[in-house]
């Protein structure tokens, strides 16, 4: 009586439906999918970005220092030609904001050489992130076919073991007409 009273009660909570493991697997392995696909345009792309940002500073670097030596011509011209002292320091600012510019030159190639190295490494990285969202793909399409397969073969036994109910209906009913 103990266990019928039991069995009866009834949870204030409602039932959940069980989750299959391999829908909660698939469901995992789409997420996953998402986020090798986004990782991967990412990850190219800031690269590149820095890449690009180093090259603009690089050229525009290099517009000054280049302004900054035919300014220094200009000056090293007109104090020849002039001899003045006030023509000398004007030489002398001029280089220094040359030598000035032309480490900044420096610093902002090593800055692009970085760059350049980083993307080339992060290639291979793209090219084994794009080999994974492959596997990835085919590994769906060899899940689904072998769910599908699945599917068939329950559907063949299903009518298969309805063929033997029946089957064995007749024979019975047989053997009873037979008897009575």
């Amino acid at each position: 009586m103990a266990k019928t009273a039991k069995a009866g009660k009834k949870t204030g909570k409602a039932k959940q439906p069980a989750i299959h493991l391999a829908e909660e697997l698939e469901g995992q392995f789409h997420i996953i999918q998402k986020k090798i696909g986004k990782a991967r345009n990412d990850y190219i792309d800031s690269h590149q970005k820095e890449l690009a940002a180093a090259r603009n500073k690089m050229k525009s670097v290099q517009a000054k220092v280049t302004k900054a030596r035919t300014k220094t011509a200009k000056a090293a011209v007109r104090a020849k030609n002039t001899g003045t002292r006030a023509a000398g320091n004007q030489l002398k600012k001029a280089r220094a904001a040359s030598l000035l510019l032309g480490e900044s030159l420096k610093e902002t190639k090593d800055i692009l050489v970085t760059a350049q190295s980083k993307l080339h490494s992060a290639k291979p990285f793209d090219r084994k992130l794009a080999a994974r969202a492959k596997v990835l793909a085919q590994f769906e399409k060899d899940w689904d076919k072998k769910l599908k397969a699945e599917a068939v073969t329950r559907a063949k036994g299903a009518k298969k073991a309805a063929a033997k109910r029946r089957s064995t209906a007749k024979k019975r009913a047989v053997k009873r007409q037979a008897t009575s």
